[in-house]
């Protein structure tokens, strides 16, 4: 049986690999280099040394866009999704398979100890004879495979492949007895097989990478947050670092919020609305655009205030440093709880907040992104509140927090907004611990509670989202509106840079208060008020953990790395980057072209 891949096959299947995996140009481009063998006679009668360096050159090739990925944003755990390019980085591998005289090349080009095992018998005079192999079969595999990782869920893209394997095994086994009975029913199982494992690992994969606690520094969700609230054990938090904060004027903000939910049940905050009058809900989702202002010629600035016309300083009072999820179509951004205006972030990307006061990033540039933020006095992207949500307690709760509530007195006549978010500081303060590691508790006979009931009445000890909880709800039943928020604690500086890091341990949670209050003026003004009872000693506590030398070397290259793109992405760079990685890759080029041109053979 022929080797070789009859002509057509590897151009088609390339095709279908760029069409698919949205490459269309770099498809046509590595089909024309593999199919050009069959109209022209050029041939080049390489030796296992040059088919040893067109490997060599495949490896530096994978490991440059390698390279290039992880600056890019790409986790050091996720490098195997580039396997998507592996039939551009095997390409030359192949092209010296094809245009090679022999019809088949040593196996042990792939292995080193093999290689140097085969010299060492060559030098000593022993007999050799290395395993051939043809790579033209393997290599369609291998295309097939990267289409297969890079493709969508959806029955095009199903049967593309399904296609291309059809034709692969045709064309295979069609000189040595095709039976096209045997064929069409095997093909039929292993696509029935393969569509059922697909759907499968689809619905495993979206049950087990569901919404996480955004207390935990994991991807924070807009309309969600599911905590760790009644789960036992200890709360695992992360050292990497999300975002990084310089300030250029005014205070360093306390915390930075990404998230507000207003709705809480069975140990998840949602965010809930009421739709406009005649607006579908299934299409409305709260958000409404920012305002972009010109308070500066060349620069992008938007706002979500009624006023345009503000008077703002050319630094800005701090800018944010931070990675956002490439795979996310929108991802919210932290900010201090008094945002005038924002900028920076450059003229595609799309923003917008929702009446909770959550900002979200759409279509951004980059995936790092940089971006300066004002302040004022007040803030300017929530509405007020509706008693319908804010002032929510579920049923389940009702009975713990009424007791508790009562207990306090904070249902005394006269008792103003601060002086009960007092009472709850002194309690919460007095009487309760600062704890990541739950145990089960116990619970009297007769008594059905929940994960908040117990954790007023009994264990008294929890981390920030028990604590955020119970305030919010403590709060509502003194008919106070609150909200549950999500975000960073500001903690730890990187004194050297004068910057402000926030790590997966400082993610936190605390609560957004409707604080009403006599001014200067004797007039009665409200406004929404970051809240935040849970017990100083957390700090002490994330002190501990302080970076040991590796963690300080992965935050080194972490902000090399996010640096660098910055840099690259800013307009003035990207001709000069696009200048230096052109002319090194035309020489490159050239060079391989000047060798190839002079080896040249014709079949006769």
């Amino acid at each position: 049986m022929n080797p070789t891949p009859p002509r057509l096959l590897a151009g088609v299947i390339t095709l279908a690999w760029g069409g698919l995996t949205g490459n269309p140009t770099w498809g046509l481009f590595a089909a024309l280099l593999l199919e050009s063998r069959s109209w022209t006679n050029l041939r080049w009668d390489f030796n296992r040394s040059s088919y040893i360096r067109a490997w060599q050159f495949s490896i530096l090739i994978g490991a440059l866009i390698a390279i290039l990925a992880w600056i890019n944003g790409v986790k050091a755990g996720k490098l195997h999704t580039l396997f998507v390019w592996t039939p551009l980085i095997l390409l030359p591998l192949e092209l010296a398979q094809r245009y090679g005289k022999a019809s088949k090349i040593p196996l042990n080009t792939f292995s080193f100890f093999a290689r140097k095992k085969m010299d060492r018998d060559i030098t000593e005079g022993r007999h050799t004879s290395p395993r051939m192999v043809n790579t033209g079969y393997l290599y369609i595999a291998v295309v097939i495979l990267a289409t297969a990782m890079a493709s969508k869920h959806d029955i095009h893209h199903f049967i593309g492949l399904s296609l291309m394997t059809a034709a692969c095994l045709f064309f295979y086994v069609r000189k040595n007895g095709f039976r096209p009975w045997a064929w069409s029913i095997a093909l039929a199982i292993s696509l029935t097989l393969g569509f059922a494992g697909q759907l499968s690992m689809f619905k495993l994969y979206h049950y087990f990478t569901g919404a996480q606690s955004a207390g935990g520094g994991h991807r924070t969700h807009t309309n969600e947050s599911r905590t760790s609230i009644g789960k036992l054990g200890k709360l695992k938090l992360s050292p990497r670092v999300f975002w990084r904060m310089s300030v250029h004027e005014g205070n360093v903000p306390a915390l930075l919020r990404t998230a507000v939910y207003n709705r809480y049940a069975l140990a998840r905050w949602t965010h809930e609305y009421i739709p406009p009058a005649g607006s579908d809900p299934m299409l409305e989702d709260d958000f409404t655009d920012d305002t972009r202002i010109s308070a500066f010629q060349d620069r992008d600035t938007r706002t979500f205030g009624k006023d345009t016309k503000l008077d703002l300083s050319e630094k800005g009072d701090l800018s944010i440093i931070g990675e956002v999820d490439s795979h996310v179509k929108n991802n919210p951004i932290p900010l201090p709880e008094n945002m005038l205006a924002y900028g920076d972030l450059g003229a595609e990307p799309l923003v917008s907040r929702n009446s909770l006061g959550t900002v979200r990033i759409g279509n951004p540039e980059n995936h790092v992104i940089n971006y300066t933020v004002w302040t004022g006095k007040e803030p300017t992207t929530e509405d007020d509140p509706v008693d319908e949500f804010d002032l929510h307690i579920p049923v389940q709760e009702k009975a713990a927090i009424t007791r508790i509530a009562n207990q306090l007195g904070l249902d005394r006549e006269g008792l103003s907004t601060r002086a009960k978010i007092n009472i709850l500081r002194d309690f919460f303060s007095n009487e309760f611990q600062y704890n990541t590691h739950l145990k089960t508790p116990s619970v009297e006979r007769g008594r059905r509670s929940t994960a908040v009931g117990m954790f007023l009445e009994t264990t008294r000890a929890g981390h920030c989202e028990y604590f955020a909880t119970a305030t919010a709800l403590l709060l509502r039943e003194a008919e106070i509106p609150s909200r549950y928020c999500v975000g960073f604690s500001v903690n730890e500086q990187n004194s050297d840079r004068e910057e402000w890091i926030m790590r997966g341990h400082h993610a936190h949670a605390w609560c957004r208060v409707w604080v009403e209050e006599e001014n200067a003026n004797g007039e009665v003004v409200s406004k929404w008020e970051d809240v935040d009872l849970t017990p100083s000693a957390w700090h002490e506590m994330d002190m501990l953990g302080r970076p040991d030398w590796q963690r300080k070397l992965i935050d080194w290259w972490q902000r090399v790395r996010e640096d660098f793109l910055i840099w690259r992405t800013r307009e003035a760079n990207k001709t000069n980057v696009a200048i230096v990685v052109g002319t090194i890759i035309t020489i490159l080029l050239s060079w391989i072209s000047w060798r190839l041109w002079h080896s040249r053979q014709r079949n006769e």
